[in-house]
């Protein structure tokens, strides 16, 4: 991930990306049945966007962990840095969870400008439907 942020001109955010793509594939490697995981990041022309894919069937549920528990606050932390939001969807075999970090559209460009891998506009593929992390 550092290197597509860093060849999009985009390295500013690798500290908020990392930590949310840690979150979210952890939490798949930890609950998935099968072991299988998918994880990309795409460049949107809102932002960045990290998602990862497994095979566990549940939807993601945010943790009320006791104060002085090691564990249970990943999506909670991907709901603080997902500037862009975040939520799930349902794939009948498994589910997919993502986060974005919304990025200024005037920073974008300039970033695409300044790396020669111009944003050609929204992407059609990037539409999520609606289902927060916290329903």
């Amino acid at each position: 991930m550092r290197g597509a942020l860093g060849s999009w001109g985009l390295g500013a955010f690798e500290g908020d990306a990392c930590q949310i793509m840690s979150e979210l594939a952890s939490n798949a490697a930890r609950l998935c049945e099968g072991g299988n995981i998918r994880v990309w990041t795409s460049r949107i022309s809102q932002g960045v966007e990290m998602c990862v894919w497994d095979d566990h069937p549940g939807r993601p549920v945010i943790q009320e962990p006791h104060p002085f528990a090691t564990s249970g606050r990943g999506l909670i932390l991907v709901q603080a840095f997902a500037s862009g939001g975040c939520g799930w969807f349902d794939l009948g075999a498994g589910k997919a969870v993502w986060a974005r970090i919304a990025i200024d559209h005037g920073y974008m460009l300039g970033a695409a400008h300044r790396t020669g891998s111009p944003i050609v506009g929204p992407l059609r593929h990037v539409d999520r439907p609606p289902v927060p992390l916290h329903s």
